[in-house]
This record gives structure tokens, C-alpha cells and sequence, in this order.
């Protein structure tokens, strides 16, 4: 319960799903549709919002048109944390519910994250499940699965707004990776108790990850540049992020994966799995950098 300036006592929501977006109006769409209020059974009381870093209009015009009952706003465009922290500096809710556009959340999505809160009260955050939308079909494809939890993906995150807030949200300085994986980190180093809920399931579709060209390799260095920086905010000691943790991802890419590629798919996005061998190689000079930096 919150009162106004007129005096008058207005009812918060309970939970508040921000959704960023990027020029995926159709997407967007069909994730919207899932999160309503028809589709959510046995959900408290929640708002949606959406936050938005396209440079066009179809997704503002798609809210306004066919959700009027969503609140639409600008992100920073400054990348995927910028454009969350504007979505929450927004929201009322005392939990923030994280959901990718590409989504399509279940229809007891909200609820099991309720109940999993009611039943766990000092509980700060939760991971609800991300499960793909069919098998997959080519090397050359993803999908941010999450069916155990320890991962805290922003793709299907619940935390509670006011330990959001105390972390200082997600670090703006991540432009396009590792956003999470550092949000991640701040959780537990702070000992947050955490759940996964199993019940609180999204589908997610697999994409291709191919974008042509030289745009895998400038992706790509984005993503370098963002490893280096949580590299140096953190110094990491786990093995996945060490130059041994690495190279046995690479020997992994180049014995079981191969394997599995021509078994599976009969090398159908083999060029892909040499590609990903090639960036994790990158990323096992860049550790080695790193540790040379350090002194090591």
C-alpha cells in the first residue's frame, strides 16, 4: 500500500515483469500475450513493463495499440543492462521479474514464482526454468536453456527489488555479455539465498547464431572486451574461468562435440562449432593477458 500526494492509498503490485526489447516486435507479441492477465492463472497482482532499445517504432506502436495496459518506455541504449535498470528504475513492485521478448512464459509462470516466495520468505532471489521450444536441429543454433538453476540468467530472474537496488542494479559497463554472470557473482558474494523453481518455466526458441561474415567476429570482440572487463573487476579463481577451464573446453569442442555434430547433425553448423573453438581459444590468450597483468 502506498499514499499519494492527494492522500489517497494506491495498492502496489505485487511482482513487476520487465521485459527489455530489440526490434523483435513479433516476439514481443507473443510474449506479451503469455504474461496477461488471462493467461496468468492464480497470479497476484503484477504490472508488465517494457523496456526498449530498438531504433524503430514497431514495438512502441505494438504496445500502445494492442497492450495499452503495459507501460512502454525508452531504454538507455546503452545494452541489455542498461536497458533492464531503466525498465526497473520504472517499476513499483517489491519483486522484479526478469523475462526475455523472445519468451513465452507458461501459465502458472508467476504463481509458482508466488508460491515459491511464500513458502521460502527469506529467499532474495529466484531462477525459474528456460526450456527449448523443440529439439534441436544444427550446430549453427542456440538457446539459453536453464533446467537446473545456478546460472541467475536475466532471461528468467526474480529478485526482490530491494536487494536489486543495494547490488546497484546490473553494471552498465557490460555492453553486450556478462552482465549476469558479474550480477551473478555480487549475489553470492553478498549470500543471498536463492531458489530455483522449476515451475516458474519459459519456453525459449532456438535461434541461429550465425549473423554473417565478419558480424560473428565483431560480435564476438564485444563480448572479448566484456570478458577482459569482468576478468579485472573480479579475478576470478573458479576453473571456468581459467586458462585450463578453457582449454578443456576447447579439447571438448574438438573431440565429444565433433562427434556430436556429425552424429546429431550430420555437420550441419560444423563451421559454427570451429568458430566457437576459435573464441574460446581467443579467450584462453586473453586470461593469459590477464594473468601476465597480475604478475602471475
Amino acid at each position: 500500500m502506498n499514499i499519494t500526494k492527494t492522500g489517497k492509498s494506491v495498492s502496489l503490485p505485487f511482482f513487476s515483469v520487465v521485459i527489455p526489447t530489440y526490434e523483435r516486435p513479433d516476439d514481443l507479441e507473443k510474449c506479451l500475450e503469455s504474461l496477461s492477465h488471462e493467461s496468468q492463472s492464480g497470479a497476484p497482482s503484477y504490472e508488465l513493463i517494457v523496456t526498449d532499445d530498438s531504433r524503430s517504432d514497431l514495438c512502441r506502436i505494438l504496445v500502445e495499440k494492442q497492450f495499452p495496459q503495459v507501460s512502454w518506455g525508452r531504454g538507455k541504449q546503452n545494452g541489455p543492462a542498461g536497458n533492464r535498470n531503466a525498465g526497473v528504475a520504472r517499476a513499483q513492485g517489491e519483486w522484479i521479474v526478469f523475462i526475455d521478448d523472445d519468451c513465452i512464459a507458461q501459465s502458472d509462470y508467476l504463481s509458482a514464482y508466488s508460491k515459491a516466495i511464500r513458502e521460502n520468505p527469506s529467499v532474495g532471489v529466484l531462477e525459474g526454468r528456460v526450456f527449448p521450444d523443440r529439439q534441436r536441429e544444427t550446430w549453427a543454433e542456440g538457446c539459453p536453456a536453464n533446467e537446473h538453476g545456478g546460472l541467475f540468467w536475466t532471461s528468467n530472474l526474480c529478485v526482490r527489488k530491494s536487494i536489486f537496488e543495494k547490488l546497484g542494479g546490473l553494471d552498465e559497463q557490460f555492453e553486450v555479455a556478462y552482465e549476469d554472470v558479474d550480477f551473478a557473482r555480487r549475489l553470492r558474494d553478498e549470500g543471498i539465498p536463492s531458489l530455483f523453481v522449476y515451475g516458474a518455466a519459459a519456453c525459449h526458441p532456438w535461434r541461429s547464431v550465425r549473423q554473417g561474415g565478419l558480424n560473428n567476429w565483431k560480435s564476438k570482440d564485444y563480448e572479448a572486451a566484456d570478458f577482459v572487463r569482468f576478468l579485472k573487476k573480479h579475478n576470478p579463481k573458479e576453473l571456468e574461468f581459467s586458462f585450463l577451464g578453457y582449454a578443456r573446453n576447447l579439447a571438448r569442442m574438438l573431440t565429444t562435440d565433433l562427434i556430436a555434430c556429425a552424429r546429431s547433425y550430420r555437420f550441419r553448423g560444423i563451421d559454427i562449432l570451429f568458430f566457437q573453438a576459435l573464441v574460446t581459444l581467443k579467450g584462453m590468450i586473453l586470461i593469459l593477458r590477464h594473468n601476465w597483468s597480475l604478475g602471475k
